[in-house]
C-alpha cells in the first residue's frame, strides 16, 4: 500500500493518484507520523473527558445558581455550590498542569 502524508496526517492511495500541495509520497508511514497520530489520540480523548466532567459540574451547580441567584439557597446547598465551583474551576485548569494530556492530574470528584 502506498501514502500520502504530510507533518500530521496520511492517506492510503493508489497507483497513479495525485499527491495534494504539502503531501509526501511514502510506502510506509513513519513511526514518527504514527506517533504524532497517537499524540492527537490521547490529547482528543483526555479532551472528551474533560468536557463530560465539565458537563456534569455544570448540571450540578445551575440549579445551586438559580437559587443563590434569588436568594433561596440553603447553608447546605450553599457549600455544595462553593465546593462544585471550585471542582469546575480545577477542571478548567487541569490542561494547564503537568502531565496533560497523557496523565491527567484530574481534581478530586465531590461526593
Amino acid at each position: 500500500m502506498s501514502y500520502a502524508i504530510t507533518d500530521t496526517g496520511w492517506r492510503a492511495i493508489g497507483e497513479g493518484w495525485e499527491l495534494a500541495e504539502g503531501e509526501t509520497y511514502t510506502e510506509e508511514i513513519p513511526k514518527w507520523l504514527l506517533m504524532v497520530a497517537e499524540e492527537q489520540r490521547i490529547e482528543t480523548a483526555a479532551r472528551i473527558t474533560l468536557g463530560s466532567l465539565m458537563t456534569e459540574a455544570d448540571n450540578v451547580i445551575q440549579p445551586l445558581q438559580d437559587d443563590y441567584d434569588v436568594g433561596d439557597i440553603t447553608e447546605v446547598n450553599l457549600a455544595k455550590w462553593k465546593a462544585w465551583k471550585r471542582y469546575r474551576s480545577a477542571l478548567i485548569k487541569t490542561p494547564d498542569r503537568a502531565g496533560w494530556p497523557l496523565d491527567p492530574d484530574w481534581p478530586a470528584i465531590i461526593p
